[in-house]
C-alpha cells in the first residue's frame, strides 16, 4: 500500500476539499510502480504537478519507482514558488543547482542592531 498526501487543489482527488484536515489516498502497490503510475491512478492530470513530488521526505519524479509501505506527497503547480526555495535540486554532493537559491540568499543588508541606534 503506498500513502499518498495531496496538498492544495489537488485535494479535490480524494473528495476532501477542508484544508483543515489530511487529504490522504490508500493505492495498492504493484512491483513495477513508479510515482508515476500512481499519479495516473489516482487520475490527477501530470501538468497539474509541476516538479512537487516527494517519495518519503525526498524529491522525485514521475519515473521515480517505488516500494508498499512508501509515502508520497503531491503538491499543485502552482505551490511551486516556496518548494523551489526550500527543496532545490542539488548535484551529487549536495550543492544546489546553478540557478537555485534558498529564501534572501541574495541579501546583504546588514541586520540593524538596538546599538547602532545609540
Amino acid at each position: 500500500m503506498i500513502e499518498v498526501h495531496l496538498y492544495g487543489k489537488l485535494r479535490r482527488f480524494t473528495g476532501n476539499q477542508d484544508a483543515s484536515s489530511a487529504s490522504i489516498a490508500r493505492v495498492g502497490w504493484e512491483s513495477k510502480d513508479t510515482v508515476g503510475s500512481i499519479v495516473d491512478r489516482l487520475g490527477i492530470p501530470h501538468d497539474e504537478l509541476g516538479s512537487n513530488k516527494f517519495l518519503n521526505g525526498r524529491y522525485a519524479t514521475l519515473e521515480s519507482p517505488v516500494q508498499d509501505g512508501d509515502r508520497l506527497g503531491l503538491f499543485p503547480d502552482d505551490m511551486q514558488l516556496l518548494y523551489k526555495w526550500y527543496f532545490a535540486p542539488q548535484d551529487k554532493a549536495g550543492t544546489p543547482s546553478q540557478g537555485s537559491r534558498a529564501p534572501n540568499q541574495d541579501s546583504e543588508a546588514p541586520m540593524s542592531s538596538n546599538e547602532d541606534e545609540k
